[in-house]
């Protein structure tokens, strides 16, 4: 039987961070299932793991409603089980995606994931773009597939109600909110994508592989300690390495489960 996992990613906390369903295939299953246990679990995303090769692996990440091609935190929590579970002996381990390999590295407890950054532009305020938000909006950027919108302070970021509906008709599968932030934080942000049927994502780890570019050309530095300001909240470090980023955080284990055969 396939064995599966509730995790929270990005956090220390448990019912903090990103909430992720690791489902641990012990065979080949079709589309159709996939789709269906992504449904049937209703977690933001579901992760399905199946080994390769010595600590080799393919993940395919699934909302309740589509497949998505990347997803941060449900490849933070497969490594997290992976590892966790003493599965995999070495400290590196490699992720087969449809965006490509991926590399998982564990040290001190916290797990580095490797992702392509996300170059970011500056863009100009579209009409459609003043329809999201009603805040002053201090600049706008393209980062390959999504718009970055960074507003004047941390409150705002945090006092935003989304406009879903103006969301939905830009381009790209969301839009990223941002600032500076306060204290610790070097920038904190909130996401949005309803299109793929996440109104608000907890955290964001592709969000991020733009963020690090945008705010690496404002803040004149390549490591960051960063906030995504959501309902549950979560903390991301990155080092951004020439057109690599490194995602650096931890997960927590809630439930374990096993799937009957069906």
């Amino acid at each position: 039987m396939s064995e599966y996992y509730l995790i929270n990613a990005f956090t220390k906390e448990a019912f903090k961070g990103n909430p992720a369903a690791i489902v641990l295939l012990k065979e080949k299953k079709t589309n159709k299932w996939l789709e269906l246990l992504a449904k049937e679990l209703n977690q933001p995303i579901t992760t399905f793991v199946s080994k390769q090769m010595e600590n080799e692996y393919e993940l395919r990440w699934f909302t309740p409603t589509k497949e998505i091609d990347l997803c941060g935190h449900g490849t933070l929590g497969a490594a997290h089980i992976i590892w966790s579970q003493g599965l995999s002996s070495t400290s590196t381990i490699t992720f087969q995606t449809k965006s490509g390999n991926l590399d998982a590295k564990q040290s001190n407890q916290l797990i580095t994931l490797t992702f392509n950054v996300k170059q970011s532009n500056q863009s100009v305020v579209t009409e459609n773009i003043k329809r999201v938000i009603d805040f002053p909006i201090k600049n706008v950027a393209w980062a390959e597939d999504r718009y970055i919108i960074e507003l004047e302070n941390e409150k705002m970021v945090r006092g935003y109600i989304p406009n879903l509906d103006a969301i939905s008709k830009l381009e790209g599968p969301g839009v990223i909110l941002t600032s500076r932030g306060l204290e610790k934080y070097d920038f904190v942000s909130r996401y949005f994508a309803p299109k793929i049927g996440i109104n608000e994502d907890y955290v964001t780890g592709s969000a991020h592989c733009a963020l690090a570019s945008y705010w690496s050309k404002i803040l004149n530095k390549s490591e960051f300690t960063a906030y995504q300001a959501s309902e549950r909240g979560g903390e991301i470090r990155l080092k951004l390495k020439g057109e690599k980023v490194e995602l650096i955080g931890s997960c927590v284990t809630l439930l374990h489960g096993q799937l009957v055969d069906l």
